[in-house]
């Protein structure tokens, strides 16, 4: 049973709130505080004493821009893999309870009807416990007592017969893999860029805007409208670095999709069986 999950924007009041308020900080009060410091130089300094660095300015912040562009390239890059990787975990996590589920139904009834129940009880609680507690990067301790449950039941059946040995062998192996994925699934939710990163980020921005201040251009709107333009790009890349550094949470965030889609498929099994 195998299944997939898509990563999109969740419509929920407080992520979108959120979200608002990131894109607030990082664009809108960056482009203020820009221009805040591009009128107090063209306020303190005359535009002649400006323009006569325009050339060392201009190779300057050349190098600069390049060397920032990087670190963002970079820091992008490192947080969309980490939120692939932990969409990829969540699929791994739902296609084992499935698979699971559907290896349980070879036992005796005795051992296989515990079982199912169990890992149809351990998917809802992920879904309706633990999931939004993600978003805190926390867990539930129903969905814990779930899965300890599972492995109470897989360790005490006891097989008879090479075949259900060999089923032995597999419930075992999906038992890991959820319990593996499970935990990794919290560490993504708990972890994102460090500080020190952050502050380079925001300390590397701080410095490419401050050397655009030794340009001087006459049409003081044509230099305030390319300060602002150059200082909205940075703010949008450190917004989606920030929308999208917890995987769990945030603007674009992953969504327990996978396991919604075992769970009704395990519904639609039961719903055939009576």
């Amino acid at each position: 049973m195998t299944v997939g999950a898509r990563q999109h924007a969740r419509p929920v009041d407080g992520e979108a709130v959120e979200t608002i308020v990131q894109a607030l900080v990082f664009i809108v009060g960056s482009v203020l505080l820009a221009l805040l410091g591009l009128f107090n130089v063209r306020r303190r300094v005359p535009l002649d004493v400006q323009m006569e660095q325009n050339e060392v300015a201009g190779f300057f912040i050349a190098v600069l821009g390049v060397v920032y562009a990087v670190i963002l390239a970079f820091a992008v890059i490192a947080v969309w893999e980490d939120l692939d990787e932990a969409r990829v975990t969540s699929e791994r996590e739902a296609n084992s309870v499935g698979d699971l589920y559907r290896l349980a139904e070879g036992l005796p009834d005795a051992v296989r009807r515990p079982m199912q129940e169990q890992a149809i009880a351990y998917a809802r609680s992920v879904v309706l416990d633990e999931w939004p507690l993600l978003h805190r990067g926390g867990e539930s301790a129903n969905s814990r007592a779930a899965i300890e449950s599972l492995w109470t039941l897989i360790r005490r059946f006891e097989p008879t017969g090479p075949r259900e040995e060999a089923l032995y062998g597999k419930l075992l192996e999906e038992i890991q893999e959820i319990n593996d994925e499970r935990r990794m699934r919290l560490l993504s939710a708990r972890e994102g860029i460090p500080p020190l990163i952050w502050g380079v980020l925001i300390g590397g921005g701080v410095v490419t805007v401050l050397f655009t201040y030794f340009f001087g251009l006459k049409n003081f709107r044509a230099q305030v409208l390319m300060t602002v333009l150059y200082v909205a790009s940075i703010g949008f890349v450190l917004f989606l670095i920030a929308s999208i550094d917890h995987p769990f949470s945030g603007g674009v965030s992953i969504t327990p999709e996978a396991m919604e889609l075992v769970i009704q498929r395990i519904e639609a099994l039961e719903a055939a069986r009576r």
